[in-house]
């Protein structure tokens, strides 16, 4: 098909790791990106092709940029709903002040950002509506169907991001998303979890892991202080 997506151009797409710094202190795990509420399926494949330009990790700010979103960094900066419970984390951790403003700024300047301390990476790289959706049959007819695509792609993503681990030793893992935790969980087939006050916590002498619900959802409420706790008990930072 004319437009669809080459190989070689899906092989990039399948390599890209996420926002910020690989050498990082902490990275937050989610399964896969979203896409504009209410885009088209047009608007979501444009979004896609920009993605061709990023390198294998980038910066947020820079990303968006080139996905022609600025209104999480510039001008009145919109918090990101995921990303608030994440600027939250990193502040108390640092022992700084986790207000509105605060929140704003650090997603703006720190968050996912090449001078910071994390990086955003998703176990799924192809950002979708919905996660049994795919409405990329003729853009991306590698695969025909999003069990097609997990099938053949989680397996791959999962030895990717499990030798970038090897490689650089993050010291704090948060995993968001309860029903994606056994994806999660197969990143670390060393490790042991257990139960820990509403998460699962797995941990050894370089590298702690914390699986917790997604960040917008309401179980999550007043939950972000439990996961500073749980880091800072472990005196691993």
């Amino acid at each position: 098909m004319k437009h669809a997506l080459t190989d070689k151009e899906l092989d990039h797409l399948l390599r890209f790791v996420g926002y910020g710094r690989l050498d990082s202190d902490i990275w937050f795990l989610g399964m896969e990106e979203g896409v504009k509420k209410g885009a088209t399926v047009s608007e979501n494949i444009q979004n896609i092709r920009a993605r061709l330009k990023f390198r294998q990790v980038e910066d947020c700010r820079d990303a968006h940029e080139i996905l022609d979103i600025t209104m999480h960094h510039s001008g009145k900066k919109k918090i990101q709903s995921t990303w608030r419970g994440m600027c939250y984390i990193m502040l108390r951790l640092e022992d700084r002040a986790a207000d509105r403003e605060s929140i704003r700024n650090y997603q703006a300047n720190s968050l996912g950002r090449a001078q910071g301390n994390t990086l955003l990476v998703e176990l799924m790289p192809i950002p979708k509506s919905k996660i049994a959706s795919w409405d990329y049959e003729n853009f991306i007819p590698q695969f025909t169907s999003a069990t097609d695509y997990y099938r053949t792609t989680k397996p791959r993503r999962i030895q990717y991001l499990r030798q970038l681990l090897s490689q650089h030793h993050p010291k704090v893992i948060i995993g968001y998303g309860k029903e994606f935790w056994n994806d999660y969980k197969a990143l670390f087939p060393a490790l042991n979890f257990s139960k820990e006050r509403c998460f699962e916590v797995a941990y050894n002498e370089k590298m702690l892991v914390v699986l917790t619900d997604h960040f917008v959802a309401r179980s999550m409420n007043g939950k972000f202080d439990d996961i500073v706790s749980i880091i800072n008990a472990r005196s691993i930072l």
